[in-house]
């Protein structure tokens, strides 16, 4: 992954670049802190500062929420405050480090039924470009690998975009995700019709760019991976195609794929009678999280789950009345 640098024109510049330089030496990539700083950045030099110390009453209104601004933005913004009043701090330059914390938001993802996964895939495995272009062609045979990813692995978005023909071990049907969210270094197993498919894209891919890429889904310039803008707008363009699209309230996102596999490998779970408690703290390193409970946000009570957790339920008829559910 590529770092990225923004120009610190304040009087805070010196000390971002350095900090950052720091985490970047032992290993963090930061380019998502960096543009947080970028942008305090911005608000000291706009509100005419010109000095490093940070007080309470200087960063006021950088603390407080922003319209129409989602939590986890604020959130992100106090973070890279406080990260660079901490190092001013013990750089000689006593600074006030705010305690603010305000959560992060979580969205309600739409997760794809039955019916809906079936129109979709139908979709993606149908597609044919209206193009002269041969990389679109090309391309054309990666998304429904890609896509399965998603749902069959629970893959994020960004991890299958860059993945390395290096990581993919096609035999055994391993998948080595390296430096993923969190930095955190995982192995995902593919299930075997989905190795056998994937071992026949790669053959595929070969033959038509005439050596061995890099990438296992390369973009229109097959030296680089294909955007992960790229996979969203595409995936819209598939669910758009599908009938469920002109009568559903919240529209899908590729991430709503690796949510369904998380449902999906829980309720199979239940069905077949095991202790999710235990299973839950495999899945969650499968999935690559921090800790279970960040798994356990994946499972909405949909219709399917809340059919099959009344289903498994033996305690609650006894003390909850029934509600009729509209």
């Amino acid at each position: 992954m590529e770092y990225r640098d923004y120009p610190y024109q304040s009087v805070l510049g010196p000390y971002i670049r350095d900090y950052i330089a720091e985490k970047r030496a032992l290993g963090f990539i930061y380019n998502g802190k960096a543009y947080q700083m970028y942008r305090f950045d911005q608000y000291w030099l706009s509100e005419g500062f010109d000095d490093v110390f940070i007080t309470r009453e200087k960063v006021s209104k950088w603390i407080c929420a922003f319209p129409n601004e989602s939590k986890s933005s604020q959130e992100g913004r106090i973070n890279a405050v406080k990260s660079i009043a901490i190092y001013l701090s013990l750089h000689g330059k006593p600074c006030y480090i705010p305690i603010e914390t305000v959560g992060s938001d979580h969205p309600v993802i739409h997760l794809m039924d039955r019916s809906e996964l079936h129109q979709f895939f139908m979709a993606v495995d149908s597609y044919t470009p209206h193009t002269i272009n041969q990389a679109d062609y090309r391309m054309a045979d990666e998304y429904p690998i890609m896509f399965r990813l998603y749902y069959c692995c629970g893959m994020r978005n960004d991890e299958v975009c860059s993945l390395k023909i290096a990581d993919v071990d096609f035999k055994e049907g391993i998948v080595s995700i390296r430096g993923g969210k969190n930095q955190k270094d995982r192995l995902v197993y593919l299930p075997e019709d989905l190795r056998v498919l994937i071992s026949a894209y790669y053959a595929t891919l070969k033959a038509h760019l005439g050596f061995d890429p890099v990438w296992l889904f390369p973009g229109r310039i097959p030296s680089k991976h294909i955007p992960k803008t790229s996979i969203d707008r595409k995936f819209r363009e598939f669910w758009n195609k599908t009938e469920s699209s002109s009568h559903c309230d919240r529209t899908p996102t590729p991430h709503s794929l690796r949510h369904g596999f998380v449902v999906d490998r829980l309720n199979s779970w239940i069905l077949s009678g095991i202790d999710i408690n235990v299973m839950f703290v495999y899945l969650s390193r499968y999935l690559g999280h921090n800790d279970p409970d960040e798994s356990f946000y994946y499972y909405h009570l949909v219709n399917d789950a809340y059919r099959i957790l009344r289903q498994k339920d033996t305690v609650s008829a006894d003390v909850i009345p029934e509600v009729r559910r509209r």
